[in-house]
């Protein structure tokens, strides 16, 4: 018999073995730390919000669908999201199970959206439309720019990056093709990448960042008056998506300050994310942030990004644009531009839509950096 309830505090270890199973990639020890991170880390989470659910056979954990609640700002006023991560159930009792977990998440009331990163499973894909979860692709643009950092990481760029270390579908190899050839351009023919012209009175200095004040909140304020939802900027949510321990992959703030008075200019957060953990990365980046988009300040942020990726054995650099000044700019000082599309989806609770209207989709702004990573 096969049951269903909510995560305990003693199926930690359980889980972190089941799920070291169902990812194979992991281990018992990359679950153990990421749990830490998306509950007991998190300044969003109460012992009253459900951990996530477990399904349950002769003692045996044999499903799973996290929970991890993040501030959500519609229209100013704070509201949690339900972010659903790492849903897996064994083969062996897929099917209705697996929906029976996805419906008891979704039955929650304290949450007023949730909040879903796709992967390659097109099976999600068909359930989370059936649920009429909306689909958002990140960035806008769907373009990413990149930068070879080290061009004798040749099989690196070619075969992790492009390739990922797999055969690619029928249906994948035109698109395949053009990247090919944009990266063989880019490694030809890429610019270098300087800070450009000298800077008028105000000059910039950045430099690695290990934690956020109060600047760093109040320099979305007008970004986060354009979206009437958006993930929350304030202090606690920021320095738990930057700076908390468990997650996979290497994760660097990069500010950017005025040297006369050392007043926070903008900002970026890349994450290197490597297949091996003493192999070549990409540094990619996860969020941004620029006062009035200054070029002045991008310039010194990506000069600073690129020593800072060289140094950290990142084969390449990807940046995209969140405004048409910044995507400006990089269309100037990088080579080449390629399609880039992350998905996320969003429902929302029956109160909050009906607050929010019918037609709400263009004034939602989901991060792309994703709050369990």
């Amino acid at each position: 018999m096969v049951t269903l309830r909510e995560v305990e505090d003693t199926d930690i270890i359980p889980l972190a073995d089941f799920l070291s199973m169902g990812f194979p990639y992991t281990t018992k020890e990359f679950w153990v730390p990421l749990f830490e991170l998306w509950w007991n880390s998190n300044p969003a989470y109460t012992d009253q919000f459900p951990r996530g659910w477990v399904l349950e056979q002769n003692s045996s954990i044999v499903g799973f669908i996290g929970n991890i609640p993040v501030k959500f700002l519609i229209r100013g006023v704070v509201h949690i999201a339900a972010v659903a991560n790492s849903w897996y159930v064994d083969p062996s009792v897929r099917g209705l199970f697996s929906l029976k977990l996805f419906n008891e998440y979704l039955k929650q009331k304290s949450a007023s959206l949730f909040f879903f990163k796709r992967g390659d499973d097109e099976h999600v894909l068909k359930i989370l439309s059936k649920y009429q979860f909306e689909e958002y692709i990140l960035p806008k643009s769907q373009k990413e720019y990149v930068y070879i950092l080290q061009k004798r990481k040749a099989g690196f760029i070619f075969g992790d990056f492009l390739l990922k270390n797999r055969i690619p579908r029928l249906s994948e190899l035109r698109e395949l093709y053009t990247q090919a050839g944009l990266l063989v351009f880019t490694y030809l023919y890429q610019k270098s990448v300087s800070r450009g012209c000298v800077f008028p009175s105000d000059t910039y200095i950045s430099s690695v960042c290990t934690s956020c004040d109060e600047s760093f909140s109040r320099i979305w304020e007008p970004s986060l008056k354009s979206c009437e939802v958006a993930l929350s900027r304030d202090t606690k949510t920021l320095n738990w998506l930057y700076f908390a321990s468990g997650r996979a992959n290497k994760r660097v703030v990069i500010q950017c300050n005025r040297s006369r008075d050392k007043t926070l200019a903008g900002y970026m957060v890349f994450d290197i994310q490597r297949m091996h953990p003493s192999g070549e990365g990409i540094m990619s980046l996860m969020d941004i942030c620029i006062e009035n988009n200054d070029p002045h300040v991008l310039a010194s942020l990506i000069s600073f990004a690129i020593a800072t990726g060289k140094q950290n054995n990142a084969a390449l650099l990807l940046v995209w644009a969140n405004s048409q000044e910044t995507e400006l700019y990089f269309r100037r000082t990088f080579t080449v531009r390629m399609n880039a599309q992350h998905y996320r989806y969003i429902r929302f609770s029956e109160l909050s839509a009906m607050n929010l209207g019918r037609d709400h989709s263009s004034i939602v702004c989901p991060p792309l950096i994703f709050p369990p990573q």
